[in-house]
């Protein structure tokens, strides 16, 4: 795909060498920002396996894909479906649906009692001012699911942000929980947080997986220090309509979100088809490293 040098065989060349210079070179902090169903597509131990060889620092998600963890965490599954189902039909049979993927809606009732229980466990003052991603490294390690995004993340200091956490169920859950006992989150200290990683890094690297919140607050972290030096983004979206999911990385240079020298790729496809084929390239080079310490 390289050597054609065009197109979109072009870009997925150039995006496997920009991450291999991501993953192989310690000085980088790299950010994974991941918006859309990846979880329940089934690549959470894609991620795992990125965050097990030492290629991330945070990652930054929706609390959609975070919800989806902990129910697979919990013993739960998400079941290959089809587009072509009467959505009555499956409500009545205790379903939900993420376009072709099915899900037990019992699955979410476990999920508030699962998380209620594990948050009354934890001391009353612990849970005062208590930035989001403190919250969910708690939560990964009291999960104990060794397979979990949460837990492997909490086990090698890869720090989670969610600046959406309250958009999801396992966000309702905690909103649940804090309508009746102490939960006082503290979003600021979250911001206060990614920036400071961002500043003290040596090297910024960026992988997007779709668009939306989590790729803008992993480039808005990076404004003060004029932007990340080395990106990569997989999207389906168009720029026409002017949205971020679909902006390419090129505008980011006149936000300061991306450094005018640095070097970065938009690989326009689907994230469940490229992700896969650029991880192998990259993993044929690289094993594992050790990140450096943020």
């Amino acid at each position: 795909m390289r050597d054609t040098g065009v197109l979109g065989a072009g870009r997925m060349g150039i995006a496997a060498d920009v991450l291999h210079e991501m993953f192989s070179d310690p000085s980088y902090t790299n950010f994974l920002t991941i918006a859309g169903p990846i979880v329940p597509a089934g690549f959470r131990l894609v991620i795992g396996d990125m965050i097990d060889r030492g290629f991330l620092g945070a990652i930054v998600t929706t609390g959609a894909n975070l919800t989806h963890d902990v129910v697979e965490a919990m013993g739960n599954r998400h079941y290959q479906g089809t587009f072509n189902v009467d959505d009555r039909r499956l409500i009545k049979q205790g379903y939900n649906r993420i376009a072709d993927i099915f899900v037990k809606e019992e699955s979410f009732e476990r999920l508030d009692k699962k998380i209620r229980r594990l948050l009354a466990t934890m001391p009353e003052n612990e849970r005062k001012k208590i930035p989001y991603s403190v919250l969910l490294e708690k939560i990964g390690l009291m999960l104990g699911d060794t397979e979990s995004i949460l837990y492997k993340a909490a086990k090698n200091n890869v720090r989670i942000f969610s600046p959406g956490l309250l958009d999801s169920i396992l966000g309702l859950s905690l909103w649940s929980f804090a309508s009746t006992q102490t939960l006082q989150p503290d979003p600021f200290a979250d911001v206060t947080r990614m920036v400071e990683m961002s500043m003290t890094s040596k090297k910024l690297g960026i992988l997007i997986l779709g668009g939306g919140l989590p790729k803008h607050n992993a480039l808005l972290s990076s404004v003060f220090r004029e932007g990340m030096d080395l990106a990569v983004q997989i999207t389906m979206d168009r720029p026409e309509p002017g949205g971020l999911s679909g902006a390419p990385l090129a505008e980011s240079i006149s936000w300061r979100k991306i450094r005018k020298g640095g070097r970065f790729v938009d690989v326009i496809g689907d994230v469940t088809i490229c992700l896969p084929i650029l991880y192998a390239s990259v993993l044929e080079k690289v094993k594992s490293r050790n990140r450096p310490t943020c």
